[in-house]
């Protein structure tokens, strides 16, 4: 199974995103800016997407498999569903 993990940013300010790559794929932290989305190619299974400010003091990580979309509203609100 091939998929992806879709990340957007609903929130008023930047955040950094980490997708894991135990099913292939890049694990660098990556920036989404206020209202913008991205999309990670999987090949499947599950993955930790971890969600950080810019001064890495406030961290949210969920564990989603591939062909979830996550909506960050901020640190104390994380959306996800099947896509």
């Amino acid at each position: 199974m091939t998929g992806f993990i879709r990340v957007v940013n609903n929130s008023s300010f930047a955040v950094r995103v980490f997708v894991s790559k135990y099913n292939g794929g890049n694990d660098d932290w990556f920036t989404l800016q206020p209202g913008g989305s991205d999309n990670w190619s999987r090949k499947g299974g599950w993955e930790v997407v971890v969600f950080r400010d810019g001064d890495d003091t406030n961290r949210v990580g969920r564990y989603v498999r591939a062909n979830t979309s996550l909506v960050f509203n901020g640190f104390d609100s994380v959306e996800t569903e099947s896509i």
